[in-house]
């Protein structure tokens, strides 16, 4: 009994423990980022939500997305895009050499930043990221 209340106290001091130390990461913006999938202001559509494996373009177009920032897409973990853009605007994407960009088996994601500096590796002030179905052809 006495062996019981000492493993359960000392599983609530290691949960307190643990708990306690995660509250600072969850404070940070990139972990934010991977929890919610969507910072920032504006969005991101698909206008070709369904392509299908001979398709090698994808169509988006934004709005609310800040025009003056060089804004980055990467299409199944792949850049495909790097240049200041405009709302309301339709881009297209080159996928044909993307391994991931046809798979079947999931939908592969579009995702877009843009860093508070305007280099791929800043720190991320919008992110948006959206899927894609892929269909036999």
């Amino acid at each position: 009994m006495v062996l019981k209340k000492i493993t359960g106290l000392i599983f609530i001091l290691f949960a307190s423990i643990i708990l306690s130390g995660c509250s600072d990461i969850i404070d940070d913006p990139d972990v934010e980022i991977a929890i919610k999938q969507d910072t920032g202001n504006g969005s991101i559509e698909l206008l070709t939500p369904k392509i299908t494996t001979k398709d090698n373009q994808l169509e988006f177009i934004t709005e609310g997305i800040d025009e003056n920032k060089v804004t980055y897409i990467f299409v199944a973990n792949k850049k495909v895009f790097e240049q200041k853009i405009k709302n309301d605007t339709p881009y297209k994407l080159n996928i044909m050499d993307i391994k991931d960009a046809h798979r079947t088996d999931y939908k592969p994601k579009v995702q877009l930043f843009q860093t508070i500096d305007d280099t791929e590796d800043g720190d991320i002030v919008t992110f948006k990221q959206v899927r894609y179905t892929v269909e036999k052809d």
